[in-house]
């Protein structure tokens, strides 16, 4: 099978340590030729840490698992045999991840370590570069990229993208030779089509009539909801027609999922007809295991949310786009919006993945209804092109962006000048589009005030229309505006700005009123503010003005904020990050919250673990606070799942929030660290692990561990037995633990065999202290354990 992309790039010198853009169609063969570039440099011990980067877990784990499959099928002649390391922000990440020689790693993860100061980025794969379109991830995409290139040279760039149209400006930001493949670059055919249909439900029936006869295909829906419904409704179709093997291995699998999820009937009740539903309200296990029997042909369909498409291979030969709008929220309002066209051929070209199957199909399905409308045919002449559209900066858009991006060039540089912060910004991918000169000599309340013509009326008004009574609020800053004998509520937050008059509620709805013009300026610009009201103010402003600002204006006022709220402080000529700073730095989430935190756990002298876990909810949770509360407090007080009555409709949303809950429980730490409270992050640490695993925090260093089959339940049978952490489970003899009921002997003498394995290993890693970091890393990399389990 020939790779024509992998010669051009062979040519020009990739693989040898040559940067390039490489911009061509989904199964060409990029991510290989980012493995083998990756592959070679570490072979001629090329100089620096090597990381291949993604926008995703999901797709982190399968290329670490690619990446293992290559190194250990290489001969490394002599040469000590590189450390591999996965970094996803997973609580099974290595402690120090920058004593590797390659990473896999999401982008997030990998600038809290070159922000640590450890790694110094030798040849760096950049996957999805086309994601810097995103208005989720773009901003950091964006404002990695940037700093890379501002002062962290790196031996070599290979950026990864999908089909754009804009392929030569992107490669001319970034400094590199431009790569283009085609369609003719594909070693498997595929072929790309629009049906328009009368009906989604009969058309994708009619498309889908090769998988009776042995075809797989992937179904691509716009919500969790459509993607069950339409499993159900195509289930019938190929009912009987599965083979006897398949049928038998689908059972099975039914058996095996329900026993660790009972609540998961329905999906189940679909696999004996070879039909499965796939999105991220299923737990992982559970996802886990569908893929595997898609790969395995046990199953004919998978009916999935786009998340699927992110990068995980499966052998489809058809793959349907089912809906090409998607149910979204914007400011309030519920509507579908058209999906980008590069996201739907991403989608399309999820077929003819290369040793896979021999040929491929992707289609979209149109309904009649919208042939006609202007965004629905690009998209059907994207389709027909085989290309995207245009890779755009969302760095303007996002102030929480902006903001990130300033605090990391702080924390990278030093002491660092207001020039020095102009001059990284100019590296951005928003300055390369729009280069307008960077200044700082225009005031902020010219220049935000110039794009609210509102006020006029509130001068001219000569006090009648006046700031009343102001507070924080959940949402941000709520105030209270005098307008004569008349009072209105104007909320101002990071999604919204509004008002409770006829004229902003009713009649001149996304226009700012009069009212809202007062309280901006005086929470802003009038004296005897709260200095955490006005800078609240200031933090939403940036994101609802942002873009409309002078560049110059956004970044001191980034700077201005991030002062105000200690992550930054200044120093003679310039700025000098915090410690409060260092740790935002290197989160993922937002800065906000880390001041929420901050100030909360200044409050304080000593908490419980309970307490800390309160506190999680109530910082990070926007909604249903009470809700979620009561059901994290059932959950760490180990009640049966059944009863925990989560605020949540699927399994998986509520297993992600408890991961997000359990992450922000480690920040408390961090800070209660960082402020001298020791006391405080003691109980902040066993939140963290009792959320994660929904325990008590003396059966974390079991649950820890990641044994099969070993859940709440049975770490609570083993800990009443006396089993406390891995030593003792390594020393346990199995049948003296096994229960008919509860523990079958030959699960239990599994979970010893591997205590047994993980002890020995861990004995080594602690008998030499000089090496006992980089050997307990290994030991964490190679069982991918929660490093809690085996302090």
């Amino acid at each position: 099978m020939r790779f024509p992309l992998y010669e051009k790039a062979q040519a020009a010198g990739v693989l040898d340590g040559a940067s390039a853009l490489i911009v061509a169609p989904t199964g060409t063969g990029k991510s290989f030729i980012g493995r083998e570039t990756l592959r070679r440099a570490l072979l001629r011990q090329a100089e620096g840490t090597h990381a291949y980067l993604v926008p995703f877990r999901a797709l982190a784990e399968e290329v670490h698992a690619a990446l293992v499959e290559m190194l250990d099928s290489t001969r490394w002649d002599g040469k000590a045999v590189p450390r591999l390391r996965i970094v996803t922000g997973d609580h099974r990440d290595p402690v120090r991840a920058d004593q590797a020689d390659l990473i896999v790693a999401t982008y997030e993860s990998f600038l809290g370590l070159i922000h640590r100061g450890g790694i110094r980025p030798g040849v760096i794969v950049a996957d999805e570069v086309h994601l810097i379109a995103d208005d989720d991830r773009g901003p950091v995409l964006e404002g990695l990229f940037a700093r890379l290139l501002a002062g962290r040279g790196v031996t070599a760039l290979c950026g990864l993208s999908a089909v754009v149209d804009n392929a030569a400006d992107l490669a001319d930001w970034l400094g590199v030779p431009l790569i283009q493949g085609s369609t003719e670059d594909r070693p498997v055919p595929l072929s790309l089509a629009h049906k328009a249909v009368d009906d989604l439900a009969s058309g994708l029936r009619d498309v889908l009539e090769p998988c009776r006869e042995g075809e797989q295909a992937l179904v691509f829906c716009g919500s969790r909801a459509a993607a069950q419904r339409t499993a159900r409704d195509i289930a019938p179709l190929f009912q009987n027609t599965i083979p006897r093997e398949a049928h038998r291995e689908l059972i099975r699998l039914a058996g095996t999922i329900l026993d660790q999820d009972p609540d998961a009937e329905d999906v189940v009740e679909l696999l004996p007809n070879g039909v499965a539903y796939h999105h991220a309200g299923l737990p992982r296990p559970i996802r886990q295991m569908i893929e595997h029997a898609f790969r395995e042909r046990w199953l004919r369909v998978i009916a999935a949310t786009p998340t699927l498409a992110a990068g995980v291979n499966l052998p489809a030969g058809i793959v349907v786009v089912r809906d090409i709008f998607r149910p979204d929220v914007i400011r309030g309002v519920h509507r579908y919006v058209l999906l980008p066209s590069g996201e739907v051929l991403n989608m399309l070209g999820r077929a003819a993945r290369p040793h896979q199957v021999e040929r491929g199909t992707g289609i979209a399905l149109i309904e009649r209804r919208v042939q006609k409308d202007p965004g629905v045919q690009r998209l059907v002449a994207a389709i027909e092109a085989g290309r995207g559209g245009e890779v755009t900066s969302r760095l303007p858009d996002s102030f929480e962006g902006l903001m990130r991006f300033v605090l990391g060039v702080v924390a990278e540089i030093g002491d660092t000048t207001r020039e020095e912060v102009a001059a990284a910004f100019q590296r951005t991918l928003a300055y390369h589009a729009d280069p307008r000169p960077i200044t700082f000599e225009r005031s902020f309340e010219e220049d935000i005030m110039e794009d609210i013509p509102a006020y006029a009326r509130v001068v001219e008004a000569r006090g009648a229309i006046r700031l009343g009574a102001h507070r924080l609020s959940p949402a941000g800053v709520e105030a209270t505006v005098v307008s004569g004998p008349k009072e209105y509520t104007v909320t101002i937050s990071v999604t919204e700005l509004s008002c409770t008059c006829p004229a902003a509620s009713q009649y001149y709805r996304g226009t700012i009123c009069k009212h809202q013009a007062c309280a901006i300026h005086d929470l802003l610009f009038a004296p005897g503010i709260d200095p955490e009201v006005r800078t609240r103010t200031l933090y939403n402003c940036g994101h609802l003005f942002g873009r409309k600002l002078d560049p110059g204006t956004r970044l001191a006022l980034a700077l201005q904020i991030l002062t105000d709220w200690g992550l930054l402080e200044r120093v003679p000529g310039g700025w000098r990050v915090t410690p409060l700073g260092d740790l935002a730095a290197t989160t993922r989430f937002d800065l906000l919250l880390v001041r929420q935190i901050a100030q909360r756990v200044g409050r304080v002298e000593r908490a419980t673990y309970r307490e800390v876990a309160r506190w999680a909810v109530e910082d990070y949770q926007e909604k249903d606070t009470t809700r979620w509360a009561e059901a994290i407090e059932r959950w760490i007080g180990e009640v049966e799942e059944r009863q925990v009555r989560a605020p949540v409709r699927f399994r998986g949303d509520f297993e992600r929030a408890l991961d997000d809950l359990s992450q922000v429980c480690l920040l408390y730490e961090k800070a209660a660290l960082g402020l001298g409270k020791p006391e405080v992050a003691a109980a902040a640490r066993q939140a963290a692990g009792a959320i994660r695993y929904g325990v008590a925090p003396e059966l974390v260093p079991l649950m820890g561990l990641g044994l099969p089959q070993l859940g709440r339940a049975r770490s609570r049978h083993l800990f009443e037995r006396g089993i406390r952490n891995v030593v003792d489970l390594a020393q346990a003899d199995p049948g003296e633990l096994a229960d008919p009921r509860r523990m079958p002997e030959a699960l239990v003498r599994q979970w010893v065999e591997r205590a047994r394995e993980i002890q020995r290993a861990r004995v080594v890693a602690m008998a030499d202290r000089e090496e006992a970091d980089e050997e307990f890393d290994e030991l964490v990399a190679r069982f991918r354990v929660d490093p809690a389990a085996l302090r």
